[in-house]
């Protein structure tokens, strides 16, 4: 019945043939798979059984944008029953939006913390010359009285009230906790965003000691980007920062370089690498000056001996570029989207077996209803 009412739905919709699946493992491998979010996944909650949490993590995400219709032909109370008009109604409806700040954001973004509500996702990075996981980007999400609040609206107020800091802090906690957890084979080294005054502080490496030994983790797990936002003013200091954070075994990102950045200069400093922002990433498929652009960038980092991140790799064409400049890592919804740690173990899998070069499935090439 639920089967039935769910394609008819679909088809009353002139939307293509829905996807069936038939466990809940499936269903989280759909989730987790590379590529865009699916609009609407239909579902009888008693079908998911032991997998319903990881679930739930996965659409929980406010960067994510599919809405859970639950149906069920037995429990009328908790979910639809499988009726064809009520279905049609619920596809027509958006994924629900992210919840707006909350008055106060700056005391309630603080209370949030004290709190535990800030969580990580895990952006997958990969190798592009063998498509091998290489690292993770920790990025923070804000989830307050059972509503999401996007980064893109909590980030801005924690810079704007001095707050970053301690963000970052609470990311590399999260860090911490998340990775011995996950399979041998995912606990790669996990990128955390610093402002440049945190990076500069002395406070900052015996906190992330402090956390990497109470983990059990190696300084080579703790992996620093340095965002775009500060105008770095003392070369020397950052120098030096860089030179002490390298002498303790981790790595140091400048973030976000952009077509024609004023931090071009800043590459001459022991940086690991770069990573390319996204608008960067996507133009260079059809603009030859950005590809130039580019292999200028490319061979400054091949005679410093230092790492290339493309940022924003959402297709296979953007893929294909990327792989003919000889960049050296790829991240981006093409590669997988921001994940919680229980669906990291489902994605491994489907990007060493689809994603760009391999012919695509799963979210990557279909649309799951």
């Amino acid at each position: 019945m639920v089967i039935s009412a769910a394609e008819g739905a679909v088809r009353a919709e002139r939307r293509g043939p829905p996807t069936l699946v038939g466990s809940g493992r499936e269903a989280l491998a759909h989730l987790a798979a590379p590529g865009d979010a699916v609009p609407h996944m239909v579902c009888d909650p008693s079908a998911i059984t032991s997998h319903w949490p990881q679930v739930l993590a996965n659409l929980s995400d406010p960067s994510g944008n599919t809405k859970l219709v639950l149906v069920s032909a037995n429990d009328g109370d908790t979910a639809l029953p499988p009726d064809l008009e009520l279905l049609a109604a619920e596809l027509r409806l958006a994924a629900k939006p992210p919840a707006p700040l909350p008055p106060e954001p700056a005391e309630a973004l603080r209370d949030g913390m004290a709190r535990g509500e800030i969580g990580v996702r895990y952006q997958p990075i990969v190798r592009v010359s063998d498509r091998a996981p290489v690292m993770l980007e920790a990025l923070a999400r804000w989830r307050r009285d059972d509503a999401n609040i996007p980064p893109a609206a909590f980030v801005p107020i924690a810079e704007k009230f001095g707050l970053l800091d301690a963000l970052s802090a609470q990311v590399t906690r999260c860090v911490a906790s998340d990775l011995p957890a996950l399979p041998r084979a995912l606990r790669l080294p996990v990128s955390v965003n610093l402002s440049l005054p945190l990076l500069l502080s002395s406070d900052l490496l015996p906190m992330v000691e402090r956390t990497a030994r109470r983990a059990g983790l190696h300084a080579s797990n703790l992996v620093f980007e340095l965002t775009e936002s500060e105008q770095v003013e003392d070369r020397s200091a950052l120098r030096r920062t860089l030179e002490r954070l390298r002498a303790a075994g981790h790595r140091v990102l400048l973030d976000d370089l952009a077509r024609r950045d004023k931090r071009r200069a800043l590459l001459d400093l022991p940086f690991t690498g770069f990573k390319l922002d996204r608008r960067f990433v996507e133009a260079m498929a059809d603009d030859a000056g950005a590809r130039h652009e580019a292999r200028g960038l490319m061979r400054h980092a091949e005679a410093h001996g230092q790492v290339v991140v493309a940022e924003g790799v959402s297709s296979e064409r953007v893929w294909r570029t990327v792989r003919g400049l000889g960049i050296h890592y790829a991240q981006g919804f093409a590669v997988g989207r921001p994940l919680p740690p229980a669906a990291l173990p489902v994605w491994l899998p489907i990007w060493l077996a689809c994603g760009p070069s391999r012919g695509g499935c799963f979210g990557y090439a279909k649309t799951v209803r």
